[in-house]
């Protein structure tokens, strides 16, 4: 990060900004120049959170639409405890401060965090939106972020920080500091997460001891004990802004509500999901569904539908049939937006395309299907990410429910999309995406992610510490996948993949250890455990093998030097 306040006579400056990335200003040079840059992971721009218009007749054809929080349709509510806990950790004196708040997917970060963003720039401060790049490209001005430098305090909003690399968080969280040490800005961090694992710990430690910055956490209670309304509330009101967005009337006995006491409706993604589904069944004449699963099937098939009347219309029809659609927004979830290249490569190495010619069609088709939000890139994936998740796992043979989304392909697309080309753009944010997915569904586990595993352990090391940790979380995880990771793990100190491997080595010493009586087996387990734990920044939990450790080695030399007696 660069910043200058005094540009020098005669000289190049650059003057009010802050620039991410790095900065060459070469004059006065006789002779041939080679100038290397190494970009930063992540892009810095001003936030901006106003909403996004819809129209009526976009949110009757595509109704998943209002559930993106740009458009910004059902209001923020609700959360007083947690405003009131983040109005104290954006007053307090601290210059540098990062707070994580970490919550399930759907429970409503991003719409808490866009609400505390408008606050503070109402309030006066300045508030930027740090997104990673898993791969950025070198000598490339998008790589470089360019921002005004702030008169007031600044807000840095970061999302899935979990799926970031421990490397580029401290990256950031060492230029937003220095931000702070040049200029006096005092600078707030807030980073959104899925999980508050094993990344986390890590992370704090190093900005704490090495930076000096404060940290600390919050996890996002359910809605109801938060200030909020209740589940029945929280659909109605969501209902209604919907039918109003559709431009719909209420049935006149108002909205049936489903049981929503069900696990499946503990995140506010899902109530409003099940809502728009109800709403959208009104709409159509149809019964609403019945439980988080066919809400989802539900609002898929509308998707469907849609893809079908783009390429059936008789003004401007797409070219791209519905079944090919299909495929191109299941490989779009995966990768994440791409350039189109990257775009063109993973529709021919998915079998999906024959010609480049071919491929341009289907990325444009799929443009006027899913608007990218950056026009730099395509291949808009499906959001919100639940749904998109869930367009995989349906998609996917295996998941015992009866609809018209299962493709046999699905299984072999995915598999080649990650080992065709195992160093590509995307490799890493689809296996992520993957490891998502398993979560709330055990088939894609099973059958797809556990075998990519056995045959490609490479391609999932290569996913980062965070998405290794958050697959090691997986319910009821086998235990041979964690095995066909665990040598590919460095035996030294890696900061990125610290965190994964302490991850693995807790779940595996237990169950080592319950298979072994050789007290010097147990001894190595115990201490190689420590090891990784005090790696990843996890001291106070290295204590405990640690201590088991050294108790076992003990007991040993004391029996070594008893037969060393006997035998004297």
């Amino acid at each position: 990060m660069t910043h200058w306040r005094v540009p020098r006579p005669g000289r190049q400056v650059v003057t009010g900004s802050v620039v991410f990335g790095d900065v060459v200003q070469i004059s006065g040079v006789d002779g041939d120049v080679l100038v290397s840059r190494n970009p930063p992971p992540y892009q810095v721009v001003a936030a901006d959170d106003r909403p996004v218009s819809l129209s009526v007749a976009r949110a009757r054809a595509q109704p998943s639409r209002l559930l993106l929080a740009r458009h910004q349709i059902v209001p923020f509510t609700g959360r007083e405890n947690t405003l009131d806990r983040l109005a104290a950790w954006m007053n307090s004196d601290a210059p540098v401060a990062t707070l994580l708040i970490h919550a399930a997917g759907g429970q409503g970060k991003t719409r808490l965090a866009a609400h505390v963003s408008a606050q503070c720039a109402t309030a006066g401060w300045v508030v930027w939106k740090i997104t990673h790049i898993p791969t950025p490209v070198a000598a490339t001005a998008t790589t470089v972020s360019q921002v005004d430098v702030p008169a007031a305090a600044v807000l840095a909003v970061v999302d899935y920080a979990d799926r970031w690399p421990a490397s580029a968080l401290l990256s950031l969280l060492t230029q937003l500091n220095d931000l702070h040490a040049r200029t006096g800005i005092q600078v707030r961090v807030l980073m959104l997460a899925r999980s508050d694992g094993y990344w986390w710990p890590a992370l704090a430690d190093r900005a704490d001891s090495d930076l000096g910055i404060d940290v600390d956490q919050l996890p996002l209670p359910a809605l109801a004990s938060d200030g909020g309304h209740d589940r029945p509330g929280l659909f109605t009101a969501a209902a209604d802004r919907f039918a109003a967005a559709m431009d719909l009337t209420p049935p006149t006995s108002g909205w049936t509500v489903p049981p929503l006491t069900l696990a499946g409706y503990g995140q506010v993604l899902a109530v409003h999901m099940t809502a728009l589904a109800a709403v959208d069944a009104h709409l159509h004449d149809q019964a609403p569904p019945a439980d988080p699963g066919a809400v989802s099937a539900h609002l898929l098939s509308r998707e469907q539908a849609y893809w079908q009347h783009l390429y059936t219309r008789s003004e401007a029809p797409l070219h791209t049939p519905p079944g090919m659609m299909h495929r191109t927004v299941l490989t779009a979830t995966l990768t994440g937006s791409q350039p189109r290249a990257a775009a063109r490569q993973a529709l021919a190495w998915t079998r999906f395309t024959d010609t480049a010619q071919t491929a341009d069609q289907v990325i444009d088709d799929h443009t006027v299907c899913y608007p990218p939000t950056d026009v730099r890139a395509v291949f808009e994936p499906l959001h919100p990410d639940r749904l998109g998740e869930d367009l995989i796992a349906l998609t996917t043979p295996g998941h015992g429910r009866d609809n018209r989304l299962g493709r046999d392909w699905a299984a072999d697309a995915i598999t080649g999309l990650l080992t065709t080309a195992p160093s590509s753009a995307w490799s890493a944010t689809a296996v992520t995406v993957l490891v998502e997915t398993a979560h709330r569904w055990p088939h894609v586990a099973t059958d797809v992610l556990y075998p990519l595993v056995h045959a490609h352990p490479q391609q999932v090391i290569a996913a980062g510490g965070a998405t290794i940790t958050r697959l090691a979380s997986i319910p009821g995880i086998d235990l041979d996948v964690l095995q066909a990771l665990e040598p590919l793990l460095p035996d030294h100190r890696h900061i990125d993949l610290d965190i994964a491997a302490a991850a693995i080595t807790t779940t595996l010493t237990t169950h080592r250890l319950a298979g072994t009586t050789d007290p010097a087996e147990q001894a190595l387990l115990h201490a190689t455990h420590a090891y990784r734990l005090a790696n990843a920044g996890r001291h106070q939990q290295a204590l405990v093998p640690a201590e088991e450790a050294v108790s076992i080695y003990r007991r040993l030399a004391e029996v070594d030097r008893g037969d060393c007696t006997r035998f004297g």
